[in-house]
């Protein structure tokens, strides 16, 4: 495989700068609104979101756990600790705060489910599924032809043809 062409910068499209699956402030809500429903660890935060959006995205640490301690030092939630781990829970401050930010929190909760639909069985996330599924076989086929630099080239080429076209088709 050529340098600058593995499947972390092929991910850091969708996870990286400029991927914003969040209006500001809005990963806020949404964090809240997980730790709504049961105490998690931060780890467990950034799985269920992955999980919600068929694995195309994930938060990384460096957006939830400062906004964790922001949410912590605003006592909107609590923390314990068991076996060594943080714990999160929701604070009765931060469910007053997400009744009156209602609006603004389903806000956030249309805006992704618009962007990756109802969940598992939605239409959104079934297709962003298939399309995991589609990159993991790319990128299969890229390890094994890695010892033959043309092949490799080949392969590069028709995934930049294929990029351009998608670029062409999210453009319409």
């Amino acid at each position: 495989m050529s340098p600058g062409f593995g499947p972390e910068k092929f991910m850091r499209h969708m996870h990286g700068p400029g991927a914003r699956f969040f209006e500001r402030g809005g990963i806020k809500f949404a964090i809240l609104e997980l730790l709504k429903d049961k105490p998690r660890h931060g780890y467990d935060i950034i799985r269920d979101m992955e999980e919600r959006s068929g694995g195309f995205y994930s938060p990384s640490p460096g957006a939830v756990y400062p906004t964790l301690q922001a949410l912590e030092d605003q006592d909107l939630v609590s923390s314990t600790t068991e076996e060594g781990k943080k714990v999160y829970s929701v604070t009765e401050a931060g469910l007053a705060y997400l009744e009156v930010h209602k609006e603004q929190a389903k806000s956030h909760r249309d805006r992704w489910a618009a962007q990756w639909g109802p969940g598992p069985h939605g239409e959104g996330w079934s297709a962003m599924s298939e399309m995991k599924e589609t990159f993991a076989d790319v990128m299969r086929a890229v390890r094994r032809s890695a010892g033959d630099p043309s092949k490799v080239k080949e392969i590069r080429d028709v995934l930049r043809d294929a990029a351009k076209q998608v670029g062409e088709i999210a453009r319409r």
